[in-house]
């Protein structure tokens, strides 16, 4: 139902999680578990899939903020959150008592949380979001806030990987050479050492930086992938907060 890292999970009164395709109720191309009626789901299916998540990990459904994502660089405290509000990056503290999440299905999602507890953040960086930097506009928000850099814990979800992240020139060309593989006939991108690369030089500790679960693209069953398979299909859901 979804991957927790060990790191987040030793925080006291913190929920995470990165959920997969499987232990839901969705049928056909959304099967099993997916968490968003973007792309047709029944929206009852999903109302379902959610509760089963939130049952699971223990907090309220009723709790769950998410925002409309829109592949940009806003970053917004779940508690200013207005209706159609677009984000793609929401924190919380822990007397908000929400949980904040974002959703992919391919593009990286990234969790965040300090190591005394006290705030939370989820990320969606896609490869627009990437190459934007995201990550690093995310941890400059929470050290704004009084959060130490250092004090902050980082886990990379499930997300298109390397070897399956084929682009044209003019994607491999927002990114740092460094992350990019020329190969025939298009070039790749390493999404996953972007982000790495993007958390440490915000000042997060690279040993404080993890990778759970595997690439969307190469696994079928497990995963949903929108680059493998359209827009006809479901969501998966990366989530932090505090209950």
């Amino acid at each position: 139902m979804f991957d927790t890292d060990p790191t987040l999970a030793k925080i006291s009164g913190l929920v995470h999680g990165f959920t997969d395709r499987e232990g839901g109720v969705s049928t056909g191309c959304y099967a099993t578990l997916n968490m968003a009626s973007k792309w047709g789901d029944d929206t009852d299916a999903v109302a379902e899939n959610r509760r089963r998540v939130a049952a699971r990990a223990g907090f309220g459904i009723d709790r769950l903020r998410t925002a409309q994502q829109v592949h940009g660089t806003a970053v917004v405290r779940a508690t200013g959150l207005v209706r159609d509000a677009t984000a793609d990056a929401l924190w919380c503290r822990r007397e908000d008592a929400v949980v904040v999440g974002v959703l992919t299905a391919d593009c990286v999602p990234i969790l965040l949380a300090d190591r005394d507890g006290n705030v939370a953040a989820a990320i969606h960086s896609g490869w627009r979001g990437s190459a934007a930097n995201i990550a690093g506009a995310v941890v400059a928000t929470l050290v704004r806030e009084g959060i130490p850099a250092a004090r902050l814990v980082a886990t990379i979800g499930p997300c298109i990987e390397l070897e399956a992240f084929e682009v044209g020139p003019e994607v491999a060309a927002a990114f740092d050479p460094a992350f990019v593989r020329d190969q025939s006939p298009r070039p790749h991108v390493d999404l996953v050492a972007c982000v790495r690369h993007q958390l440490a030089a915000a000042g997060i500790d690279p040993r404080a930086i993890a990778k759970v679960g595997a690439c969307t693209h190469a696994d079928l069953t497990r995963y949903y992938s929108f680059r493998r398979d359209g827009a006809g299909i479901g969501q998966m859901l990366a989530f932090v907060g505090f209950t």
